[in-house]
């Protein structure tokens, strides 16, 4: 067919009209015109490609599988095609049918960094071997991000003064309806302007949680249009002294501009719980907690450590049902909360062991599929295979925030999930007054959840293993007193916490931040704690400097 003819003629017009629907993020408009391309033109490639990443972002895998599977029988080593197949089939929980497809897209000669990262957050998920995931997410630095840092041009810092305001820069896509937005609100309005002068590199859509945070910050750059070497470029043209890194490897991030070496101390923190594997990231901020000593081996950065490692700003629509509800209904109700990205054949298997012990208990199991149908297609075969009980689990496709935080009213007992465990989840669902059931690990990926309620000292049961979650979960099911003591008292306990002292939180976020300056500026990383003594550490500096041969240039 010429390209001249009225039929191709139509094709370009409609995949026009479609790539302006995703532009605008109407994905519903861009769906429609991609099928009416098919209707011309049932073997376009491209058509079922982005037919397969639309059913993707709308969590609808069953037809994303099939959209994909299309789109390889006509193309069968589209290392694209396959990355998303990939992730298709791990968030169905065909685990080791993703494994193989993402090593198949691997083995392309032309795949690209997205490829690669599936590849590392694939294989890291259902392997707990720290140091496992440490070579794969080197596999995606190696091949990706340190071939940039070494071609950079060299970073010229000409301000060396060690007490001088800093200019801090985060990079996220999340400030929006995010779990990132409820860990940095607070951290954004107890910054000291006399210490910091913060900006704000934003990718990501706008929405309402965005307005709230956006007058927060002095100084707001929509960078969403830039490429990584012009982001880079733009960091470098302000000095930006350090910046830090809130996405890790999941989407929006810019960790290419960070390759290139945009600042001279760079920051990676609470976006991603895994190693990032590159070369030009400095630091890790984490706590004692989620890592203690011994574990810096496992890390391609320097582990920064906090005296807590975030701070939590709960939901404004959050109202609290003051007694657990099966003292109403007569039955326990537990919940499983977590994306259904965490959600194992093995732990399913764990939970169909609590409810055959306790044979009154129901289970809501709320997956990240947008409709009841998507959800379903998603769970139910897998919930049938696990042998659970049909007519006492109930699968929940994802709900708006407001409606996720009344979930408190219908449940009893929330359950984590392993090897990943819940982040912002598991303060969410201490906030509703849930406690929680949760499997101690080693990696900080696994362990988030069990660290939590360690430190607090209160807010549910960390388990051994499998046999020790099963019983911890029937314990607090068998203790309606403790419920309601928790419910009584939780808001209150975590207000007091931690993780509530935003102006403490901040304060040590800012002496952490003058500490890696002051390693900058003397060539060597002598501070890796935030208790080291920061008087201490800018007299030592002023009265010996740098040693000699450093030169104020970063590369």
């Amino acid at each position: 067919m010429s390209a001249s003819s009225p039929s191709s003629a139509t094709v370009q017009a409609l995949l026009a009209q479609a790539q302006r629907h995703e532009q605008q993020h109407e994905l519903q408009q861009a769906l429609l015109q991609y099928v009416q391309v098919l209707a011309q033109e049932p073997a376009h490639v491209a058509a079922w490609l982005r037919i397969g990443r639309i059913l993707l972002i709308s969590s609808n895998w069953t037809q994303a599988i099939n959209a994909l599977q299309t789109a390889l029988a006509l193309t069968p080593d589209s290392p694209d095609a396959l990355r998303m197949l990939a992730y298709a089939q791990f968030n169905m929980g065909c685990c080791e049918e993703a494994r193989a497809t993402i090593e198949k897209a691997a083995a392309c000669g032309n795949a690209d960094s997205a490829v690669w990262v599936l590849r590392a957050w694939i294989h890291s998920s259902m392997d707990r071997d720290p140091q496992k995931t440490l070579a794969v997410h080197r596999d995606w630095g190696r091949r990706m991000a340190d071939p940039l840092t070494r071609a950079a041009k060299p970073l010229r810092v000409t301000d060396r003064d060690p007490r001088k305001r800093l200019k801090v820069g985060y990079v996220t896509a999340d400030f929006r309806r995010h779990s990132i937005a409820f860990f940095m609100l607070p951290v954004l309005q107890h910054h000291d302007p006399a210490q910091v002068e913060v900006h704000v590199f934003s990718s990501g859509k706008e929405d309402e949680v965005t307005a709230t945070m956006r007058p927060l910050v002095p100084h707001w750059h929509d960078v969403v249009a830039m490429t990584d070497d012009e982001l880079c470029r733009y960091v470098r043209s302000l000095g930006i002294d350090v910046l830090v890194d809130l996405s890790g490897h999941t989407m929006g991030q810019r960790l290419l501009a960070f390759a290139r070496r945009a600042a001279p101390v760079q920051v990676t923190w609470l976006g991603y719980m895994n190693t990032l594997g590159m070369e030009a990231m400095d630091y890790r901020l984490t706590d004692y907690g989620i890592d203690p000593v011994g574990v810096e081996a496992h890390y391609s950065e320097t582990l920064f450590r906090l005296a807590c490692m975030a701070s939590y700003s709960p939901p404004v629509h959050a109202p609290l049902r003051e007694e657990p509800p099966m003292l109403h209904n007569g039955y326990p109700t537990l919940i499983s909360l977590n994306s259904s990205t965490k959600l194992t054949d093995e732990m399913l298997a764990v939970w169909c062991r609590i409810l055959q012990a306790r044979a009154d208990a129901r289970l809501i199991i709320m997956v990240k599929e947008n409709t009841a149908e998507a959800a379903q297609a998603a769970m139910q075969s897998r919930v049938e295979a696990a042998g659970m009980p049909l007519d006492r689990v109930f699968v929940m496709h994802q709900q708006p925030l407001e409606h996720f935080m009344e979930l408190g009213h219908v449940a009893d007992v929330a359950l984590d999930t392993s090897p990943i465990s819940g982040g912002t989840t598991t303060m969410h669902a201490l906030w509703m007054g849930l406690p929680i059931v949760c499997m101690d690990a080693q990696r900080a990926i696994d362990a988030s959840t069990a660290r939590t309620l360690q430190g607090l000292g209160f807010g549910g049961e960390v388990a051994r293993d499998a046999d020790d979650y099963v019983d911890r979960a029937l314990v607090l099911l068998n203790d309606p007193p403790r419920l309601c003591r928790l419910r009584a008292n939780v808001r209150d306990w975590l207000s007091r916490s931690v993780l509530m002292n935003y102006a403490g939180r901040t304060a040590e976020l800012e002496k952490a931040f003058r500490l890696m300056w002051l390693n900058y500026l003397s060539g060597q990383v002598r501070s890796t704690d935030v208790k080291s003594d920061l008087e201490a550490a800018l007299h030592e500096f002023s009265h010996a400097g740098p040693p000699a041969g450093v030169a104020a240039v970063v590369h």
